[in-house]
């Protein structure tokens, strides 16, 4: 990923050059964070640990090579909080901007056992981002929030945000010419949609065969599926530039005596492509997946066992793809399938991660407004 970061400040003259539609002012947002501790472990922490973080921003843009931006984030289990302030450039035009981060963060953990650790050095990032209104953006980035060489560590986003241009949003037309009027206004607008899907679970974990102790991959055995119903909603400006929502519950996936029940919330950008009435699109963003784990009380030789009661969550990136075929003119069907989420846990031999694939496969009515 790092390779991909100096890529793109490498082409830093090249986009820079690209016709800017975004006027200079103020602007704020706000995001979700997927952190990822990497580096040596530090002696106040049980294991390397990750986090999904809610985080604010604000800035201020004079032209684009000239731009100001500040950061803060919290996160929970250890509780962490991080900061940051970065000069920022980005070029922008009526489809897309992209932008680059360089400045210096802090963090702070906090352990259980009292002892904080706290972090700070450079920070750098690179992001692209798209309108969904006249002032509002949605933006995916990647960045390292802290590189602490004294301590070997680095914390890592993945960041899927929304920011507000308090100076008007962009312009109606570039130097080049082109006009926002040149958008099929078809393509612009708020819809809304139901959707079926089934989600099925896959752990892989790792094992030990034999006495000399070689690991291989195990398929985790049976896993859970869920029959789900999520509600979609979405904003598009155009076919490559379009913000999508999803909310999601499940059935009852448990055996007999026990509920277990999936819950999540999904934020993608929805990039498409029409041939006449149908349309591929793809989907790239966070997700988030709540597992309730819930178990009735009973009966042990007359004796009452009290029933558990957990929650497991897991947060990553989110991909997929499908196809719509339009029914009316404002009426669509599609059917999809996507990586809702995949989250690496730790396993029971130290040291060795279970990696937990949750997949859906759906089919979906949208109306557009």
């Amino acid at each position: 990923m790092r390779v991909i970061i100096t890529a793109g400040l490498l082409t830093l003259p090249v986009t820079a050059l690209a016709v800017n539609t975004e006027p200079a002012g103020f602007y704020g947002g706000v995001g979700v964070s997927q952190i990822d501790y990497s580096g040596k472990a530090h002696a106040s922490l049980s294991e390397k640990p990750d986090w999904t973080a809610l985080e604010v921003s604000g800035g201020y843009k004079h032209n684009p090579f000239i731009g100001v931006e500040s950061r803060i984030g919290v996160g929970g289990s250890p509780e962490l909080l991080y900061g940051g302030l970065y000069y920022r450039t980005e070029s922008a035009n009526d489809t897309a901007k992209t932008y680059l981060l360089v400045g210096f963060g802090g963090a702070n953990i906090k352990s259980k056992t009292g002892s904080d650790l706290s972090l700070a050095g450079p920070s750098y990032g690179a992001g692209v981002g798209f309108p969904v209104s006249r002032n509002f953006n949605f933006n995916l980035e990647y960045r390292v929030v802290v590189d602490d060489s004294d301590e070997h560590v680095n914390l890592n986003a993945f960041t899927a945000s929304l920011d507000y241009r308090f100076s008007g949003g962009r312009s109606s037309s570039s130097a080049t010419g082109s006009s926002s009027q040149s958008i099929n206004p078809q393509d612009r607008g708020f819809y809304a949609g139901l959707g079926l899907a089934k989600i099925d679970l896959k752990v892989d974990e790792p094992r030990y065969e034999g006495d000399d102790e070689e690991m291989d991959e195990d398929d985790g055995g049976d896993e859970p599926s869920w029959n789900a119903v999520e509600l979609i909603g979405g904003y598009s400006h155009s076919p490559l530039a379009t913000v999508e929502m999803r909310l999601g519950t499940s059935d009852n996936a448990g055996e007999e005596g026990v509920d277990l029940t999936l819950n999540y919330v999904s934020l993608y950008y929805r990039p498409s492509v029409s041939f006449d009435k149908v349309e591929l699109y793809g989907l790239l963003g966070f997700s988030s997946v709540r597992i309730k784990f819930e178990e009735e009380a009973y009966y042990d030789d007359e004796e009452l066992i009290e029933g558990e009661s957990e929650s497991f969550s897991f947060s990553g990136a989110s991909v997929g793809a499908g196809v719509s075929a339009s029914i009316t003119e404002q009426l669509s069907a599609g059917l999809e399938y996507r990586l809702l989420v995949r989250d690496d846990l730790k396993g029971e031999v130290d040291e060795d991660d279970e990696t937990w694939d949750f997949t859906a496969l759906s089919a979906n009515v949208n109306y557009r407004f």
